[in-house]
């Protein structure tokens, strides 16, 4: 898939999602239940679109010779969502000590895991944040749809 294709089905998305919630916000509709699962049913949609167009972009990744992943990644990951870019080193630094957030990279992309309570102290069953978890987190959360409550603040480069 493109990222000019990708990107319409994206926003074609974002639309339905934002008119369903100002139909919760203006109580202007009979059956908030209903309302409430086709928002659910594009939210996870747009999960679906995000995580196929990741799996293409690491086959794309994976044909470009070695010496040029790094480039193309920094250039394709932000223009999907626009964030930070981190290398492992800088991602080392927001370990939630010191006054630091707390963040955690999965498969390359970083989230801010500061505020939530399973990660108190900026460690979660012996993990800590700081660091890439996409292997951990495979063996743990396979399937689990709980990366998404979490906000995202860049990419793994």
């Amino acid at each position: 898939m493109d990222l000019k294709l990708f990107l319409e089905f994206i926003s074609d998305i974002v639309k339905e999602i934002n008119s369903d919630i100002e139909k919760l916000y203006s109580n202007k509709t009979n059956n908030k239940r209903d309302v409430l699962h086709h928002l659910n049913s594009e939210a996870m949609m747009l999960d679906n679109y995000i995580k196929h167009f990741s799996q293409s972009t690491e086959r794309i990744v994976q044909d470009i010779p070695s010496s040029h992943q790094s480039t193309f990644l920094q250039q394709v990951r932000p223009a999907i969502n626009g964030t930070k870019t981190f290398t492992i080193e800088e991602l080392a630094q927001y370990n939630g000590k010191n006054g630091n957030p707390a963040y955690v990279a999965v498969n390359g992309i970083v989230y801010d895991v500061t505020n939530n309570a399973a990660w108190a102290a900026a460690t979660h069953f012996g993990l800590s944040a700081g660091n890439d978890l996409t292997t951990s987190f495979a063996s743990c959360h396979a399937g689990a749809d709980i990366l998404s409550k979490l906000s995202v603040v860049g990419n793994l480069v």
